[in-house]
Order: C-alpha cells, then structure tokens, then sequence
C-alpha cells in the first residue's frame, strides 16, 4: 500500500506510520465500528475453523439531524453514542476498523502512464491533482494497483480524503478512548461483506447498493476490484420525510412508523413506489455509465442492503428498471451468527459494520 504521507502533512504522520491506513480488501476477534449519519454501529467478528462468524452486535440511533456531507457535527453526542454502543454490545477490545464516508472522500479509478514501476507514486500524486477538487496540502491520498500493468499502463485505485475530515472522525474514536487502528470506507465495507458470502466472479460483474439514512452507496465489483464507485443522493430519511409531507404529519417519528407498519396505508404505498423508482433511477444511471465506460464485466445482479432499502417492492421497481436480477444481500449466507434475541432482522444494518471487522481481520 502507497500513501502520501510527505504529502498529507506533518500531523497525520506519526498515525499513518503506526499502522492508521485505507484498505482495499476484504482466529482472531475483529471489531468494526461504523459511524453512520443516523446510527452507530458495531460488530465483533470471530474465525472459527476458517469461517467468520459474528458474535457482538449492536445499534443506537443518533438524536441529532444528520449534516448532508457527513460531517460530524456534535462531537460529544457522537462520543457519548459511541461508548454506549460499546457497552451494550459487551466489547472490551480497544483496537477498531471504522470508515470515512461522504463529501470529504474521493475514490477514482485512473489509468496511469509509467516507464517502470518506480515512477508510479509521483505519477499517481500528479494525476491525483488533476482530480481532486482540495489543495493537495488538505488531503490524505492512498492507491492501489488493479490488476497486472499492462505495457507501461498501469491502472490504479485513487483514495483522497480531507485531512480535518478525517481528524474529525479519528478524534472522535481515540477521545471514547478507542484505538482507530484502521480507517477504511464504506464503499469497500460493503463489498468484504458481498465477497465473504458470495462466489466472487471473473467475468461478471455485481452492483452492490447499501440505502443509508441520507446516501446510497453503490459499488460494481468483480473478481475483487471495485470497478466503480459512487454516492448517489437518495436515502431512508428522504423518504421519511416524503411520507411525512403526504399526509401532514407533525412528526418524523410517526412517519418512519408508517413507513415500516405491516399494512401500509395506499397513500403510504404511492409515496414507496415513487421513491423506489428515484432509487432504481439512480441505479440505472451507475449502470449505463459503467456500460459505456467499459470498466469491466457486465453487471449481472444488483444486491441491495442498508436499513433504508426496507421498501415495499425495491427489489421489484429496481429489476424493472434496470432489467436485472435484484435481491437483498444477504450478509450470513456464508458468514455464520451466533446472536439470539436482538429484537429484529439486523441483516441489511449489519453489512457494513460486518464489512469493516472483515477488513480488520484481514489484518492479523
């Protein structure tokens, strides 16, 4: 792994060395500690016999509005949430994998020309200027080569993230007395989960999209690469607040009610299918882009989790307006749970918290 720690400034240097760095892949306890913009979450994951399996688990709702750039906006609340989250999941190990997601991330896939391999990372950090929209003094940048070079074409995974933006984040785990010993993102979160319980192909290609609270983020991936990326804007509370609007309701709260009952009021129904439609829309543009940009396979199934794909007929609106296979990841297909009583199907909240202890595993 290359990063720009030169480049990234002096006050991230002694973390980056100490062993704080982005990943790419997906006995042995790991923790994954997801800070989410409506919850935080975190998972425990074991090795037993070769084979993972989740033995924490736990979830707490933020009270505050989410910020649109996922920036955390109350740092004590975010603390005080992280160390309960802890506590009732019954975790006393210190070291944890989060992630960075949201505005101040970028994530890029470039084709870069070099005479040998030595000049890829002063290659890299120049081409990375051209994309990053920050003073390269204001950011933290990490790649990764994809595949084997090509001639002297080598094809390369770009990560750049604002240097506050990821201190905001790194702040807040070390002051709930936490050791980040990694920072990933979301992005490859979602897809260690996809490839811990999917057969992982070389000649096609799958669209992982994970509904959050205020984004959706999409990975296309295949034979381990994630050959696109991106976050569309569309997420749980969006709709919520639709549903909310439609039938005048004075609070949030009684609508995410609805929005979940068993017997969905028609005006309930009317308001899910037109968001579904905006998400499925959302989905086709990420396809026909990737289509037309030949990055890699087609894509040949679109899986889909996060707490705000709960809605009614999703799989359905999406399979219609893409014309492929839709269903819901399904993060225990090969990763086994040994939980009882949590109150509730955790498997689509669970899939990036799962990812990230994955990613932390991969490390030991």
């Amino acid at each position: 792994m290359s990063t720009a720690q030169g480049r990234a400034g002096s006050s991230l240097l002694d973390r980056l060395k100490s062993g704080m760095n982005f990943s790419f892949s997906g006995g042995q306890s790991a923790i994954g500690l997801s800070i989410g913009a409506s919850s935080i979450k975190v998972s425990e994951l074991k090795k037993k016999k070769k084979k993972w399996h989740l033995i924490k688990y736990s979830a707490i709702s933020l009270t505050d509005i989410p910020g649109d750039h996922r920036e955390i906006s109350n740092p004590t609340l975010t603390i005080n949430t992280i160390q309960a989250v802890m506590k009732q999941a019954g975790i006393s190990s210190k070291n944890v994998c989060s992630a960075i997601a949201g505005s101040g991330l970028i994530i890029k896939n470039l084709m870069v020309t070099v005479a040998n391999m030595k000049e890829l990372q002063d290659q890299v950090f120049w081409e990375a200027e051209q994309y990053i929209p920050y003073e390269i003094s204001e950011v933290v940048i990490d790649f990764q080569v994809v595949g084997e070079p090509k001639g002297d074409q080598v094809e390369v995974i770009l990560v750049a993230v604002k240097k506050d933006f990821l201190e905001q984040y790194m702040s807040v785990i070390e002051q709930s007395k936490l050791n980040p010993k990694i920072m990933d993102t979301e992005f490859f979160a979602l897809q260690n989960t996809f490839e811990a319980n999917y057969e992982v192909s070389s000649t096609e290609s799958a669209l992982l999209a994970d509904v959050g609270a205020i984004s959706t983020k999409i990975v296309i991936c295949g034979n381990g690469i994630p050959y696109f990326t991106k976050d569309a804007p569309f997420g749980g509370i969006a709709v919520t607040s639709e549903i909310q609007r439609e039938l005048n309701l004075p609070r949030m709260q009684d609508a995410e009610s609805l929005k979940v009952s068993v017997n969905l009021p028609q005006e309930v129904r009317d308001v899910l299918t037109r968001t579904g439609q905006n998400l499925a829309g959302e989905i086709k543009k990420a396809i026909d882009f990737y289509s037309a940009s030949s990055l890699g396979p087609p894509v040949t199934k679109v899986f889909l989790s996060g707490g705000g794909s709960r809605i009614d007929g999703l799989t359905r609106i999406v399979k219609e307006y893409t014309s492929i296979p839709c269903e819901y990841l399904n993060p225990f297909q090969e990763v086994g749970s040994e939980l009882k009583d949590l109150g509730g199907d955790i498997s689509q909240e669970v899939v990036i918290p799962m990812g990230l202890a994955i990613r932390a595993g991969s490390e030991k």
